[in-house]
């Protein structure tokens, strides 16, 4: 059983949402988030100066400094009475309605809260320095819960009243957040929670660690917040690769080599893989389908997960990327970008290649964390994703 908590949320006041919500730093260059920064004064990216991105002198102290000046102005005020925040988002025909809520450290460490990415140190310290320079966590973990028809009906029974907030992001999608204090929704909720027997952690394995690791430095820091969305209603996309050359190899050896596990066919148009064990490949110009001929030998459900097949068979075996997390030949290209983001990557450098996958599917993401396994890294991206900065969460 989970345990979930109502929380004082700290929340936009005298400012518009839409321009105190920071977007996530996967979506724009460094040159576009400083930009942003410098057209929207009050943004939490002046807060969050996003790791391992912006590297200014004196980051934290600025950080601090602006986060105390937006609640001096009133920009942001802490919420008298405990709430609820049911939370919904749109992006084009997709829909999906959940809640921000505080969950416990603990349960994490027991594992109820499920991961299924590995937590780096190095990122996972960074997470953590950045949440006590100010004591509050700004973006919440995105979890997901196996579907309830008795929760789903009782979200869907805030959404008769107006809400809060109601906006269109950055990225064109739309956020609706209820603020719901009544006692009685309060009891009801919390009792219908009982109910959820497990979290999976969709995003947020750093900051998750990062509350970890400060609960060791404060005991009294014992919860986090959470945006919660029933897994039905949870969208992946695929988590394309570029890789920026061919380990020393002609085209043709290249595909000669491909050939050894796939079958390889060049095909006119732009390809994303409808099924598993097929992919997609960009080189100088042209796109192929491969399709993934050879056996496993082994009987492990991890290793017969799409990326591994790729990193396995193509990019250890022949490109020479044996750590997908650190290589600096490797880049990631979410799939909410289409397939002529990696036409353009590659098109600048004709040494290049890019690979699209079959994107992985929510039930993989419960079976691998149900087993205590990780994915590689990576291999899942999540979208729309909840905002940073919405509602924060301070923890004193």
């Amino acid at each position: 059983m989970v345990d979930i908590w109502p929380f004082h949320g700290t929340r936009p006041y005298n400012q518009d949402a839409k321009n105190l919500i920071a977007p996530s730093t996967d979506h724009l260059s460094i040159e576009n988030i400083e930009i942003f920064r410098k057209n929207n004064y009050w943004n939490y990216l002046k807060v969050l100066n996003p790791v391992g991105q912006l590297k200014e002198k004196d980051s934290l102290s600025e950080a601090r400094e602006h986060f105390i000046e937006m609640k001096d102005h009133d920009v942001i005020k802490k919420d008298n009475e405990l709430n609820f925040y049911i939370y919904q988002i749109q992006l084009g025909n997709h829909s999906q309605l959940g809640f921000l809520s505080l969950a416990s450290i603990s349960d994490f460490e027991k594992n109820i809260i499920k991961p299924h990415e590995k937590i780096y140190e190095s990122r996972k310290i960074e997470r953590a320095d950045q949440m006590m320079n100010i004591n509050t966590q700004i973006g919440p973990i995105y979890v997901s819960y196996p579907s309830d028809e008795n929760i789903a009906n009782l979200l869907l029974s805030i959404k008769k009243n107006p809400p809060t907030y109601d906006f269109e992001s950055f990225d064109k999608s739309i956020h609706r957040l209820w603020c719901v204090n009544d006692k009685n929704f309060i009891r009801e909720f919390t009792n219908l929670a009982i109910n959820i027997k497990h979290l999976y952690i969709a995003d947020g394995h750093h900051r998750i660690g990062a509350m970890q690791h400060i609960k060791k430095i404060n005991p009294l820091i014992e919860r986090f917040m959470i945006a919660a969305f029933p897994s039905n209603e949870c969208k992946i996309f695929d988590y394309n690769r570029v890789i920026k050359d061919l380990n020393g190899l002609s085209k043709d050896q290249f595909i000669k080599n491909l050939s050894n596990d796939f079958k390889v066919l060049k095909v006119d148009n732009a390809y994303k893989p409808l099924t598993k064990n097929h992919f997609g490949m960009y080189h100088d110009n042209q796109w192929y389908i491969l399709e993934f001929i050879n056996s496993l030998t082994s009987n492990n459900f991890i290793d017969a997960l799409d990326i591994n097949i790729l990193n396995q068979f193509c990019l250890t075996k022949m490109l020479n990327i044996k750590d997908v997390n650190n290589d600096e030949r490797i880049r990631f290209i979410a799939g909410c970008h289409g397939l002529s983001a990696l036409e353009k990557k590659v098109d600048e450098n004709p040494d290049s290649v890019a690979f699209s996958i079959f994107p992985s599917k929510i039930t993989d993401v419960i079976r691998v964390a149900d087993n205590n396994l990780t994915m590689p890294p990576k291999s899942t991206w999540f979208d729309p994703k909840p905002l940073d900065g919405l509602v924060v969460y301070e923890f004193n």
